[in-house]
């Protein structure tokens, strides 16, 4: 019945076993998710006390927070309850252990200094580090009640940590609360239906404990037919049992049968009914005391209660003594302050709601004006603020400001847009109110497209300085192009041009490359692509503005095949002045548009500056793109498994983020990926994820979704339909003046469905078509699978000279999988035409390649054609530096080096598990045991001759 470490809980030692159970495992070094979920007043703080106890038990680090309805939209407020206490505990000599490494991008949470805006993947990048850093030496068990009132912020901390946290010692233990209506749905559901949750719903109490608790809690006998009625009326809720019993006190009611029909009066009240007449009964002081701790919320320093409920402090302390009697309050000491806290969320609810809502939003204004007084936070007032009346003060917009400022400085978008919400409805001065609109919309596009748009056209409205309003613009139109609206974007673009001052180069260019790249995505404004013929001309800026327009120029160039737009790409990027001042720009990608179908050798250094730089930023619209881009320089050079982890890592992005418009770019690759490792199913759920309407809308760069798709129904044997939309994908893309096969091989995918079909003349003009722009453009790549593809069209004789010449195009290039498909197809059609010893050697190399590649598919059709050429397939070169993945090869430099697990782990943004599986390939296929053999092994041609093991030093 009873668990005797625990003797308040009934009935609860199924949910106690197994919390005990799980702290047992974390200090043990074993991570969990435990979430007790159930209605008001069940005992899930109770258990949660458990957890708690059974932690400092064991002598593990235990980390607390409680979810508020008053504090929800207070950026990181539990965050901050869990970690403050432990930084304030923590000697000044190991707090720097604590922030090492990334975890220092979170430190601006916990100060009241302005520094260096953090985005919020920043912060929450280095809030998974803190939680690392405090876990790496002494287990963690954190532990949140009332998850439903949790902040947005601390929510998707919680979410970013889930996937990560069988990599620490940690232990999450959370409360949920069912029927209330949760901050955010969406990243709850995130975290109750993670596959690591233990979830425990305790259940009401039955007759027999209920019997129990009344015993301790009433005087004298309490008789058999009492204790039923009182179970009934409570439903077995433990919480509403005890304000039963505690009514039953303070009304003077027997505990005998004669008073059972009286409990049945008493048992529909709710806990707020049964504490607004237990409070009634206290005096004036005590009622007044308990409101302004109901307003103040949390932990609230009785000083403060006192001045907000008007009285002296000695009179404020009698009131809490006696609240604390009445069992409405608790009266604690709190890091050295004396402070009063509710009993239970819902007396705290119960109280707050016995106040009328004038005299409350009054309550608030007053609390806000206290807390200003005694130097809070800006968040911290507005919390107040938020609830208050709006009258046009200017001081509660200045207050609402400094919030949002802080807000969003701590990586908190979502809870910044809430202040300036607010700020505008008070509303700000006629000479506020256009700089808070702008706010508001720099802000909002990092949490809703459609509300920084309404912002920032109620800014433009306002604003008669032409270089403010072209500035504006530019902002207004970046955010039309990512809701699609390429024409609202084109008129806005275009309406600031007009009225720029002239002299304004740097602003001028950068409005001119917006436009240029709305041709590109819409092929209703070719308008805009002939302006791109003459701004081209243009002599090279050396600005920002300068780099963004030739950037898109670039773009412009490489969809039409023309390769200038590689010298016009590096001059985009020269300095990195795009990383680091526009990252999140158009002008970034368009580069790697024209310079990773280019095969350019350069272009990896500069998608990994600006991965790293948009890891520190903490921005997902930055990192998207460049992940997305690196992922597909992987995939053209045939690292199939880094290549899907970025891929992978760039879909968890996107759906964390108002990213969509990155979807269209993004499914197709991830789908070439996986159709490449013979994961059919999976490259159709990538292509549906796209979440594409039927029919397509007119804009966009929907040909590389419609090239994809083609390949994958040509694969999955639907050849009529694979060609149709191979055709609809070239269609698409000769609508925006596309004929680069290296961007879109719509001709080559559409006459290997003729080739089968049986369609030989057709299938042949449109590969040799194909292949007369692909030498224009020259990349080997894109060359090299031209010349293979005309190979398997072409007559017999024919066949052999295309792909000989594709091999030779591709051999000294970075192309693997494209070179080892070209040796498979000469392999084979050397096999049939007679040659069979000729065409062993190739197809040898083609299964080794294919299989340090991952593609399956092609290393199983090298070995069939192998075997029929009368070869023995040898084991493809599994040891060795050539056999390491990019991934594998780049963790193994960083370990030859000397770095340590942990510091590879904050490098690479990975976890320390991660490098740890990858490590252990490494030595398995090295042949080496330690990271002292590290550095010769990867010189060494071959494998050492030591035994392999795995690896998981630190």
């Amino acid at each position: 019945m009873t668990d005797a470490r625990f003797p308040g809980l009934l009935e609860r030692e199924v949910e106690s076993t197994a919390i005990q159970d799980a702290v047992k495992a974390a200090s043990q070094g074993h991570s969990g998710l435990l979430l007790v979920e159930g209605p008001a007043g069940i005992g899930k703080t109770r258990l949660l006390r458990v957890a708690r106890a059974a932690a400092d038990e064991l002598g593990l680090n235990v980390a607390r927070a409680v979810g508020s309805e008053l504090e929800r939209d207070f950026a990181f407020g539990v965050v901050r309850q869990l970690f403050e206490p432990l930084l304030a505990r923590t000697e000044h000599s190991e707090q720097d252990a604590l922030w090492e490494g990334p975890a220092s991008q979170a430190q601006e949470i916990f100060t009241t200094t302005t520094g260096l805006t953090a985005g919020d993947f920043a912060v929450l990048h280095g809030l998974y580090w803190l939680t690392a850093n405090t876990s790496h030496n002494r287990p963690l068990v954190v532990v949140v009640d009332d998850l439903q009132w949790c902040d947005i912020p601390s929510l998707r901390y919680l979410v970013y940590l889930l996937p990560r946290i069988e990599d620490l010692s940690l232990l999450i233990v959370i409360a949920l609360r069912t029927g209330e209506t949760p901050t955010d749905a969406l990243l709850l559901q995130q975290i109750t239906a993670n596959p690591v949750v233990q979830v425990l719903r305790p259940r009401p109490l039955s007759a027999l404990a209920t019997a129990l608790l009344l015993d301790r809690a009433l005087p004298g006998r309490v008789e058999q037919d009492f204790a039923a009625a009182c179970h009934e009326a409570a439903g077995g809720n433990p919480l509403l049992l005890c304000e039963l019993a505690r009514t039953i006190v303070a009304d003077g009611l027997e505990t005998s049968t004669a008073s059972a029909t009286r409990v049945a009066d008493l048992g529909p009240r709710a806990v707020d009914q049964l504490v607004a007449a237990r409070l009634a009964r206290l005096p004036q002081e005590c009622i007044a005391l308990a409101r302004a701790v109901a307003v103040l919320g949390g932990h609230t320093d009785l000083t403060l209660a006192a001045a907000l409920g008007g009285h002296d402090l000695t009179t404020a302390l009698e009131a809490a003594a006696g609240l604390e009697r009445a069992g409405i309050l608790h009266v604690r000491y709190h890091d050295g302050l004396l402070t009063l806290s509710f009993v239970h969320p819902l007396i705290r609810t119960a109280v707050y709601g016995s106040e009328n809502l004038a005299d409350r939003a009054t309550a608030h204004l007053r609390a806000a004006r206290l807390l200003a007084d005694a130097g809070a936070t800006p968040e911290r007032i507005a919390a107040h603020l938020l609830r208050v009346t709006p009258t046009g003060d200017g001081d509660t917009v200045a207050m609402l400001r400094a919030a949002a400022a802080q807000a969003s400085r701590r990586g908190s978008p979502q809870a910044a847009v809430t202040y300036l919400e607010r700020a505008l409805h008070e509303p700000p001065s006629d000479t506020e109110l256009s700089a808070t609109l702008l706010e508001a919309g720099q802000i909002a596009e990092a949490v809703d497209n459609d509300a920084a748009v309404r912002y920032l056209r109620q800014a433009l409205a306002l604003t008669a300085d032409p270089l403010s309003r072209a500035e504006i613009a530019r902002l207004l139109g970046q955010l039309f192009l990512l809701l699609g609206q390429f024409e609202k974007a084109a008129a806005v673009w275009s309406e600031a041009l007009a009225e720029l001052p002239p002299g304004q180069e740097d602003l001028a260019r950068r409005l001119h490359a917006g436009l240029i790249n709305l041709g590109v995505l819409a092929p209703g404004l070719a308008h805009l692509r002939a302006k791109a013929s003459q701004l081209r001309d243009l002599p090279f800026h050396d600005s920002l503005g300068g780099r963004e327009l030739v950037g898109l120029i670039a773009c412009w160039e490489a969809c039409r095949g023309e390769p200038m737009a590689i010298g016009h790409a590096h001059a985009a990027l020269s300095d990195d002045i795009l990383i680091t001042q526009a990252p999140g720009g158009s002008a970034l990608p368009g580069a790697y548009f024209a310079l990773v179908p280019a095969d350019d050798a350069a272009v990896i250094q500069s998608i990994e500056t600006a991965i790293a730089q948009a890891y520190r930023r903490g921005a997902v619209r930055d990192l998207v793109p460049a992940l997305a881009y690196r992922a597909l320089a992987r995939l053209r050079r045939g690292d199939l498994a880094a290549a899907e982890a970025d891929a992978r890592e760039c879909e968890t992005a996107i759906d964390s983020s108002a990213m969509a418009v990155a979807r269209p770019f993004l499914g197709p690759f991830l789908a070439h990926i996986l159709l490449e490792q013979g994961r059919t199913a999976e490259a159709e759920a990538a292509l549906t994820w796209m979440g594409l309407p039927d029919p397509l809308p007119p804009n966009g760069p929907l040909f590389f979704y419609l090239e994809a798709q083609a390949r994958l129904l040509r694969t999955q044997g639907h050849l009529r339909h694979a060609l149709h939309t191979a055709l609809a994908a070239g269609d698409r893309f000769a609508a925006l003046d596309g004929s680069n096969p290296a961007i879109c091989g719509w001709r080559t995918e559409a006459a290997q469905c003729l080739h089968i079909l049986d369609r030989a003349d057709e299938a042949r003009a449109l590969a040799a078509e194909e292949l007369t722009f692909a030498r224009r453009w020259g990349a080997p790549w894109a060359l090299g699978r031209a010349l293979r593809v005309n190979g398997l069209v072409a007559a017999k004789d024919d066949g052999l000279e295309f792909l000989r010449e594709a091999v030779k195009v591709l051999e000294n290039s970075s192309a693997r999988l494209e070179h080892a498909k070209a040796l498979a197809h000469l392999g084979a059609a050397l096999r049939r035409a007679g040659h069979r010893r000729d065409a062993s050697p190739h197809l040898r190399q083609a299964l080794d390649l294919a299989t340090r590649c991952g593609a399956s598919p092609l290393a199983e059709f090298a070995r069939d054609e192998l075997k029929a050429a009368g070869g023995r397939p040898r084991r493809p070169e599994l040891t060795g530096p050539g056999s390491l993945t990019f991934s594998e090869s780049r963790i193994a430099e960083l370990a030859a080096g000397g770095a340590t697990n942990r510091q590879i782990a904050q490098d690479l943004y990975v976890t320390v598990k991660t490098v740890e599986v990858h490590l252990s390939a490494v030595y398995r296929k090295l042949g080496i045991t330690s990271r002292a053999q590290l550095p010769a092994a990867l010189r060494s041609p071959r494998p050492a001759n030591a035994p392999s093991r795995s690896v998981g030093a630190r």
